[in-house]
């Protein structure tokens, strides 16, 4: 009994997961936000609100949910989330859209960090924490699975109505919410420091532990690269004269892939270290994002887009494994949380700047940039490898 409720209780987290981000717009938001008459800067204006109030969002929500409990963090998380998704569903102006994006920014930086450290917490509690890794691989492919499902339908949606796959996305958010009430969070014992030592224990852990500080900030990164591309995919296949119906079909076949990276993070985690991962993982972006430059057909875009997502599909089985077996339980979600907060900082600082690149240079030059930034984050972190003495 006491295992179909565990069971039970790691699926009601992973709803709570899949619905932590976009589904059925995901491979239509930015058409979309093109369609109600944004720019190409206002747009990246748009996206950029959502990672500063998703960064800003992510240390409050990390102590937050290490004080008062990880499933009271979700629930807060989930009701701002739906709240943002309604309203940007409904926005018909650039002012709409932004406050719709940045309220569901903050509420998924409510929610993360919250679910990976619960999740840990609960197999911690069985004496199971050594399969962290392999369920939040399986957890992560299920979450892919339902938004290839959500990707494709919401393609065919945005044909019928333009607003129906954002309806759609509300009502999922709905269904984190009652996922949420459902959750048990196991007992666990809670250190009260003051709130401002808290934060000081946290900055000095994260900066001042050689080989964690290391892998920690470059993770964070490294990690952006592949949040900042994404943002500037849609008007590529836009520009390659792509009907729009498709958009949703191939943002859910990427997911396949991530999916499979997410799967396969326990078996590769086991041939790579986390070191050998961020560099492959830099490495194979900066080079195809300079190769991106020069394809002009989606034949040889989609294997490369296909091979990043599989990339970014292995980044949060292994970097959340690196950081919950380091940290105590009592900064676990703080501490997932900065490392969040750091690479959306990074993202939401670069795409504001490349909206402007994009509309006086075009697109080309965006992901050149792109390509710069990765290499630069590559090269610095191996010359670091040298200096810090591992484990």
């Amino acid at each position: 009994m006491r295992k179909r409720s565990s069971k039970r209780n790691i699926w009601k987290l992973g709803i709570v997961m899949l619905t932590n981000d976009s589904s059925f717009g995901l491979g239509v938001y930015v058409i979309f936000m093109l369609w109600v008459g944004l720019s190409m800067a206002q747009m990246s204006l748009v996206i950029s609100a959502w990672l500063i109030f998703n960064s800003v969002g992510q240390i409050p929500a990390g102590i937050f949910a290490d004080r008062y409990g990880y499933k009271t963090s979700l629930l807060i998380g989930s009701n701002i989330f739906f709240l943002g998704a309604l309203i940007f569903a409904l926005g018909q102006s650039f002012f709409w859209l932004l406050i719709g994006f940045s309220l569901s920014g903050f509420g998924s930086a409510m929610k993360g960090g919250a679910d990976l450290a619960l999740l840990y917490e609960h197999l911690k509690s069985e004496n199971k924490e050594a399969l962290y890794k392999k369920v939040v691989g399986k957890l992560e492919m299920y979450r892919n699975i339902f938004c290839v499902v959500t990707g494709m339908t919401g393609g065919l949606m945005y044909m019928h109505h333009t607003r129906l796959p954002f309806y759609a996305e509300s009502v999922v958010a709905v269904l984190g919410i009652i996922a949420c009430i459902f959750l048990i969070e196991p007992p666990r014992t809670i250190k009260h420091f003051p709130v401002l030592k808290q934060i000081k224990e946290s900055i000095r852990y994260t900066f001042h532990t050689p080989k964690f500080s290391k892998i920690f900030l470059f993770s964070a990164l490294i990690g952006s690269i592949a949040m900042i591309t994404l943002q500037y995919v849609q008007p590529l296949y836009k520009s390659l004269d792509i009907p729009e119906a498709y958009f949703g079909f191939i943002a859910a076949a990427f997911f396949i892939f991530r999916g499979f990276g997410a799967w396969y993070a326990d078996k590769l985690g086991k041939l790579f270290t986390v070191d050998k991962y961020l560099v492959l993982h830099s490495a194979v972006f900066g080079l195809f994002l300079v190769l991106m430059q020069r394809i002009d057909s989606i034949y040889y875009i989609f294997p490369v887009l296909a091979i990043f997502s599989f990339l970014r599909g292995l980044y949060d089985p292994t970097v959340s494994t690196y950081i919950n077996e380091r940290v105590e339980s009592d900064k676990r979600a703080t501490m997932l949380s900065v490392n969040k907060q750091f690479l959306t900082v990074v993202a939401a600082l670069t795409v504001s700047g490349l909206g402007v690149v994009a509309e006086k240079y075009g697109l080309q030059q965006v992901f050149f940039v792109i390509s710069i930034l990765s290499l630069i984050f590559l090269i610095t972190y191996v010359l670091s490898l040298r200096r810090v003495q591992m484990d």
